[in-house]
């Protein structure tokens, strides 16, 4: 389990390890689709009155759609994990490292904060591969197929008036 005992941080340093399984309802409202479980590896250290550092790294798979030819794909997300929990700091709070801490609390959950880690990490335009050609705006063929023998020259009539525009020096 990723549920560090608060009480044994007082007199040592914990060693975390775990992993979030892919079909875990965590997931369900993230927008991720995990093709393997996130492992977790982590230390905490602190207290739940001073509050807990918690470092260490994560690894997973994830599957997404190429932003450029819409084939389903897979990618390894690996991070650095550095994150506070902190007693005095408030759910509003914009930095995305520090975590509202419960100084009543005699276990601290992981799991939510290693999703957001997890969204954060996730890379903006995935795509198969950086060569990936994409689709054809004409005619939706794969460009990674082969060409799709559109008329090249073919525009958008919408950008008729702007063709005039265009001067050669």
């Amino acid at each position: 389990m990723l549920i560090v005992d608060l009480r044994c941080l007082e007199q040592a340093s914990a060693e975390i390890e775990g992993e979030i399984p892919a079909d875990d309802p965590l997931w369900e409202d993230s927008g991720v689709e995990l093709a393997t479980p996130l492992a977790v590896q982590v230390t905490a250290d602190g207290s739940s009155a001073r509050g807990v550092w918690v470092r260490g790294s994560f690894l997973g798979r994830i599957r997404s759609r190429c932003r450029r030819c819409l084939e389903q794909v897979e990618i390894e997300v690996a991070e650095e994990l550095a994150v506070y929990f902190d007693p005095d700091a408030s759910a509003t709070d914009e930095d995305v490292t520090l975590y509202a801490l419960d100084p009543q609390a005699d276990e601290l959950d992981l799991r939510p904060s290693l999703k957001e880690r997890l969204v954060l990490a996730l890379p903006a335009y995935p795509v198969c591969r950086e060569v990936c050609r994409g689709l054809c705006p004409h005619c939706g063929a794969k460009l990674n197929e082969g060409e799709c023998g559109c008329d090249a020259a073919e525009s958008d009539p919408r950008w008729g008036p702007l063709q005039g525009l265009h001067s050669e020096d």
